[in-house]
């Protein structure tokens, strides 16, 4: 077990996923327990929001899963309050933050399948609700 940290300015972190590299995505909270969507990887932990630039207008919540390849699933936030989920594959060469070597080009599910998925689950306050069966 190790201690991930978190995000400047928060006070907990929770990670959902690790795949074979040591990649781990999850949510870093701050004192209200609003969640921002982690990758740490090679030590350091980098807010999945500054990796996709103005490319996707959503408030990437939390990882959800990362494979081998390094795509990320997660949950994100709209403006108008409407939860989204998502899926990241990493770019080289994309335009990038200072704090790591790849972008991140997100792609949102179809309607049908967040519809299938906000069926499935109880959205809480933060957009993520229970995930255990129904």
């Amino acid at each position: 077990m190790q201690d991930l940290g978190t995000l400047s300015g928060d006070v907990a972190s929770v990670s959902l996923s690790i795949n074979d590299a040591g990649s781990v995505i999850g949510a870093s909270l701050d004192a209200d327990f609003n969640p921002r969507a982690f990758l740490w990887q090679n030590g350091v932990m980098t807010d999945l929001n500054t990796l996709i630039g103005l490319i996707l207008r959503c408030n990437l919540l939390t990882g959800c899963s990362i494979n081998s390849r390094g795509q990320i699933t997660g949950l994100g936030l709209t403006s108008t309050g409407e939860i989204h989920t998502y899926l990241a594959t990493p770019t080289h060469g994309a335009a990038t933050s200072e704090s790591t070597s790849q972008g991140i080009s997100p792609r949102l599910l179809s309607d049908d399948a967040r519809t299938l998925l906000q069926q499935r689950q109880h959205f809480g306050r933060f957009g993520v609700g229970h995930m255990g069966p129904q």
